[in-house]
C-alpha cells in the first residue's frame, strides 16, 4: 500500500478519527474539502445548482465507501475522482436528454452564468477587475470547446495541480495517452486564445 500524498496533514488526522468513529470526523472531512470538489464540479458542469447536486453526490458516494479507501493517494484524489466520474456520467446523461452537450454559458450582464475566476492581482484597480472577468469569460467560452474528457484533464492538470501520473491514475489511462491529451488540448486552447492573448 503506497503512502498518502499528504501524510501528516489535518486531512490525513481527520480519516483517522473517522475510522476510529469519532463523532463529527466525517462532517470535517466535507468542510475540508467541499470547496474544492464543489469548484471541480462547476467548471465541468457549467452549472452552479448541478454543480452543487453532484458536490453532495460525491460527499454521499464517498461515505458509503470510504471504509474502502485504501488510502494509495491522497484522499482529496479520491474525491475528485469520484467528482470527475459523476460529472461525466451526468454530461452523458445532458447529451442523452438534449441530443447534444449543453454549452459552457458564458457570463451575462445580470450575474448569472459560470465564470472562470483567474487569480485576481494585487492591483484590483477597475480596469484590471474588467480586464480578469473579460479574460475569464474568454477561458471559460474556450474550456466549453472542448470534450469533457479532455476538459477534466487540464482542469486537473492546469487548475487543480495534479501531476501526468496522477491524472493517469485517476482517469485510468495510459501516461502517454494523457500527455498527448493535454497537449492537444493545450494546443486547440492557444488557437482560440491567440488572437486575443
Amino acid at each position: 500500500m503506497g503512502t498518502p500524498k499528504e501524510a501528516g496533514a489535518p486531512v490525513d488526522l481527520l480519516l483517522e478519527a473517522y475510522r476510529k468513529g469519532k463523532p463529527g470526523a466525517f462532517d470535517a472531512i466535507v468542510r475540508a474539502h467541499q470547496d474544492r470538489v464543489y469548484a471541480f464540479c462547476a467548471r465541468m458542469l457549467s452549472d452552479r445548482e448541478d454543480a452543487f447536486d453532484m458536490a453532495q453526490e460525491v460527499f454521499l458516494s464517498a461515505y458509503r465507501n470510504l471504509d474502502t479507501f485504501r488510502g494509495d493517494s491522497a484522499l482529496s484524489t479520491w474525491l475528485l475522482r469520484i467528482a470527475a466520474n459523476r460529472c461525466l456520467n451526468r454530461i452523458r446523461q445532458r447529451k442523452t436528454a438534449a441530443g447534444r452537450e449543453t454549452p459552457w454559458p458564458v457570463s451575462q450582464e445580470d450575474g448569472e452564468g459560470m465564470e472562470f475566476q483567474p487569480p485576481a492581482p494585487e492591483e484590483n484597480g477597475p480596469e484590471r477587475v474588467y480586464e480578469n472577468r473579460e479574460m475569464g469569460e474568454i477561458l471559460a467560452e474556450a474550456l466549453g470547446r472542448l470534450d469533457p474528457g479532455t476538459r477534466w484533464m487540464v482542469l486537473l492538470s492546469d487548475v487543480e495541480g495534479f501531476s501526468h501520473e496522477e491524472i493517469a491514475e485517476l482517469s485510468e489511462v495510459p501516461l502517454g495517452t494523457v500527455k498527448s491529451r493535454l497537449h492537444r488540448a493545450r494546443m486547440a486552447l492557444r488557437r482560440v486564445l491567440a488572437p486575443v492573448i
